[in-house]
């Protein structure tokens, strides 16, 4: 669909793990990008992910492949980041917990961003049209 989404919401705190459930089902990859194709037929995998960050406005993402923009997991401004994916699916919720690792403890985020999703190359537009991601009872948590 080539478009734009802006991510994060505004949040300055410095949490130290994201928990909560998830249930998942996925399929072969079965749909890719021309730069994905060599993808096709390996199992989809889902990924959660959570970015503390101290961006001034929310994160850019563009998905047409003429100017694409995906979250760069090395952008500086990023305070916190972890990631949690499996290619293996679920049949009943599971709990998950992924835990921060800090860049900084001295810069105070100005945003936070959590992505959850059933295909994680959704942003090249390619995955699996059988992949199902169900997420419940997110919670923060704080280790002081």
């Amino acid at each position: 669909t080539n478009g734009i989404i802006h991510l994060g919401q505004t949040f300055n705190h410095r949490p130290t793990r994201l928990k909560g459930y998830y249930k998942y089902s996925n399929g072969p990859i079965d749909y890719a990008d021309s730069e994905m194709t060599d993808m096709m037929g390996q199992p989809d995998c889902m990924s959660i992910y959570m970015a503390l960050g101290d961006w001034d406005e929310p994160v850019e993402i563009r998905t047409n492949p003429k100017n694409r923009k995906v979250f760069d997991v090395n952008d500086p401004h990023i305070i916190a980041y972890n990631i949690f994916e499996t290619t293996e699916p679920t049949s009943e919720y599971t709990p998950f917990e992924i835990e921060l690792e800090y860049r900084s403890t001295s810069r105070v985020p100005n945003y936070l961003i959590i992505i959850a999703s059933g295909s994680k190359l959704g942003d090249y537009f390619t995955g699996s049209t059988q992949s199902t991601l169900y997420v419940d009872e997110f919670s923060l948590g704080w280790d002081y």
